[in-house]
């Protein structure tokens, strides 16, 4: 079997040479490395130019984002398994090998699951798994669906394995949008499926914390993007005939969770405090933030203690609190994802 990795690439200077040789050193070489280069404008480019390999594609566009660059890549992918690794990601030596083994000894497999190592640049890493299970029909997945988007299993493409005749025939593609077009993607290709693997292997390096990096960018819109998603999700799992006793409740502290990240993210921004505060306002006494309070049980104390202010409805402590949480995420990251990993909760592994 043939795999397709597809890497979108912007401004990744300093780890692009990583994530190419993680890739040329698999001992399986059955595979092509589609990398696109989305328009950089640091070294990122020269330092390509030195990987000149037949099973190496270099594709070079202006920035269009990262939805367009996979896109890109699925549309001369020729690999009957896909793979995408970010570009400040890396793999290990057997990522290859290993997946080729799930995919023999189960032919029915459709997509493969397997954990992750979540880290900072130095080193310092926590394990993000679930259960070694096949899921064999749709009514096993439809069982389990909930445990493995709590334990952030499903949210990611990096993490996972796809068949590209699937992806081809149902014509899935990534969303024009830069923020949780992965959720989207994934969803579409659950909902082509019947059969699963899910490893508790870890094969893949997530880099948390990188400079420069879209969970540490103001987002404008960020809130709206955050009750979008809460209302799809609730559409989603109704579709997957999911009993809302099973799923509201996740789905609420999944929200509230990141209803923390929004007024963290506000903090990143260059508004002034009179603007700050009256989004912090309009956020803690939001319809919807109301509602997803009562039903959001929290399993990390720290999460339950950084919701008092905002239960209560104060928008100067809650502001504070958000600085403060900023201020710690900027000058210790290292800390924090440390902190964010063993609490467990959504928001800390998946903002």
């Amino acid at each position: 079997m043939k795999i397709s990795i597809i890497v979108p690439v912007y401004n990744c200077e300093d780890y692009i040479e990583r994530v190419v040789n993680s890739v040329l050193i698999q001992n399986y070489k059955n595979f092509e490395l589609i990398i696109i280069n989305d328009g950089s404008t640091d070294s990122t480019k020269e330092k390509l130019k030195q990987f000149k390999q037949q099973n190496i594609k270099i594709i070079s566009q202006k920035n269009n984002g990262v939805s367009n660059a996979r896109n890109k890549g699925l549309s001369i992918a020729s690999g009957d398994l896909i793979c995408f690794l970010d570009a400040d990601d890396y793999i290990d030596q057997n990522y290859f090998q290993k997946i080729i083994n799930y995919f023999s000894k189960n032919p029915s497999i459709q997509l493969l699951n397997f954990g992750y190592f979540s880290e900072t640049s130095s080193s310092n890493f926590d394990v993000f798994n679930y259960k070694e299970k096949l899921y064999k029909n749709h009514k096993e997945i439809q069982n389990d669906f909930i445990n493995l988007w709590d334990s952030t299993m499903l949210y990611n493409v990096w993490n996972k394995v796809y068949l590209r005749d699937i992806i081809e025939k149902k014509d899935i593609k990534f969303p024009n949008i830069n923020y949780g077009e992965d959720i989207i993607f994934n969803r579409l290709y659950l909902d082509s499926i019947v059969c699963m693997y899910n490893s508790s292997s870890c094969f893949y390096h997530y880099l948390r914390e990188r400079n420069g990096s879209i969970t540490k960018q103001y987002i404008n819109n960020i809130f709206e993007i955050r009750k979008k998603e809460f209302y799809e999700f609730n559409e989603y799992f109704e579709k997957w005939k999911l009993n809302k006793e099973l799923y509201y409740e996740f789905s609420c502290r999944r929200y509230i969770e990141r209803v923390i990240a929004c007024i963290e993210n506000v903090h990143s921004s260059k508004m002034n405090f009179k603007k700050k505060y009256a989004f912090i306002k309009k956020v803690i006494r939001d319809e919807l933030t109301k509602e997803t309070l009562k039903y959001a049980k929290p399993r990390s104390r720290k999460i339950r203690a950084i919701l008092i202010p905002i239960r209560l409805k104060n928008t100067l402590m809650t502001y504070w609190l958000g600085k403060i949480i900023h201020v710690f995420r900027v000058h210790n990251p290292e800390l924090f994802n440390k902190i964010k990993n063993k609490s467990r909760s959504s928001y800390f592994y998946n903002n």
